[in-house]
């Protein structure tokens, strides 16, 4: 794509209530775009589509320096301490892949919570409003949610009582988020908030969105209004948003996948199951992955599951090889294997296949 053009990149997401998972297929190859702003993605979360336009600020390092610094709430610390600087002077940091890393993270944090990681209720200089925001934007930047220094915590009596609960960290923490996207908002506002090398990278955050979306769970209670969560890895699960216990029998499904033909490596991966939720192709091979180039035919589902009977089972849709342990049964497709603790079945033996192992929760 060359400087200036028109077109737009596609990205693809799942939505659920809250949740986005974006494929963040534009920070590719050598290239980055340096001006992520509200304007500049486009979600349509009903048809699940989503786009990056005004591409005209891409760089290629050696070739096209940036022409912008960014948009402010996106631009990495380090560049608004020295955007005061001459673009000459040694000391000004410039647009670049680990200033990006800061926009992306913000970027995720905002949409997931709708609120700045960086806009607390510390004032720097009551003063001066400009050199306010410099110090807060740049030097003095410091997470809302930071663990141990809490001068920069969201002040909820100054709060809008529209924005609540969501501006409220102490009612809707980052951590509810789950395990795989808790340590990576750690490592992009508390230890890379100053040190751009310990930033998670756009393919960090693929992973971990993909993940995370296998772990959402639909909360029992009907009149939530947040309808699903991230499930927390804890045997008696609860809805951060309502409260809500979850009451009965709770599958999930640990993944792993093999590196060689007969042997399996954990894949720290789950997959939570509820009545209706569907199993795809990268979920029965760790080599497929839900991005720009997956396939029409990949895109299907494979397999989905149903609470019948008071027992769980795994409908098979389109799964060829699908094959319980230890007996090595083949279950055809159109027949369904029943969900037990501490049950195993292969989703497939080629490279990359997947293994299955069964955790049971009662409650």
């Amino acid at each position: 794509m060359s400087v200036g053009s028109t077109h737009h990149l596609e990205m693809v997401f799942v939505w659920k209530q809250n949740y986005i998972l974006v494929d963040e297929y534009f920070f590719f190859c050598c290239t980055w775009i340096v001006n992520s702003a509200y304007k500049n993605v486009l979600i349509d979360p009903e048809m699940g589509h989503a786009c990056i336009i005004d591409v005209d600020g891409l760089v290629v390092p050696g070739k096209y320096p940036p022409d912008v610094v960014g948009t402010p709430d996106f631009i990495a610390p380090e560049v608004v301490k020295t955007s005061h600087l001459s673009k000459e002077d040694p000391n000004r940091v410039l647009p670049s892949i680990s200033t990006d890393r800061h926009a992306l993270s913000v970027l995720i944090y905002m949409y997931l919570f709708f609120r700045h990681p960086l806009r607390g209720g510390k004032i720097h200089d009551m003063s001066d409003e400009v050199r306010d925001e410099t110090l807060s934007m740049g030097e003095k930047a410091l997470f809302i949610e930071h663990p141990t220094d809490k001068s920069n915590a969201v002040k909820v009596s100054q709060l809008s009582s529209f924005s609540l609960p969501w501006a409220d960290p102490e009612k809707i923490p980052y951590t509810i988020m789950g395990p795989y996207l808790t340590p990576l908002f750690e490592r992009a506002f508390i230890d890379g908030l100053h040190d751009a090398n310990k930033r998670p990278t756009a393919d960090e955050w693929e992973s971990a969105l993909v993940k995370t979306v296998d772990l959402i769970q639909p909360c029992q209670n009907k009149a939530c209004e947040q309808k699903w969560y991230v499930f927390s890895g804890k045997t008696k699960p609860v809805c951060p948003y309502c409260g809500t216990p979850y009451k009965g029998k709770l599958p999930v499904l640990n993944l792993y996948s093999s590196r060689k033909e007969g042997s399996y490596r954990p894949d720290d991966h789950r997959l939570m199951v509820w009545s209706g939720q569907s199993i795809y192709a990268w979920h029965v091979n760790r080599l497929i992955a839900p991005n720009e180039r997956t396939t029409d035919a990949q895109r299907k589902r494979v397999g989905y599951f149903v609470f019948h009977n008071d027992q769980w089972w795994l409908v098979n849709e389109g799964i060829n090889g699908l094959m319980s342990l230890p007996d090595k049964r083949q279950i055809a497709i159109g027949e369904k294997i029943e969900l037990t603790n501490n049950a195993q079945f292969v989703l497939s033996k080629e490279e990359g296949g997947r293994l299955v192992v069964v955790q049971l929760v009662e409650n």
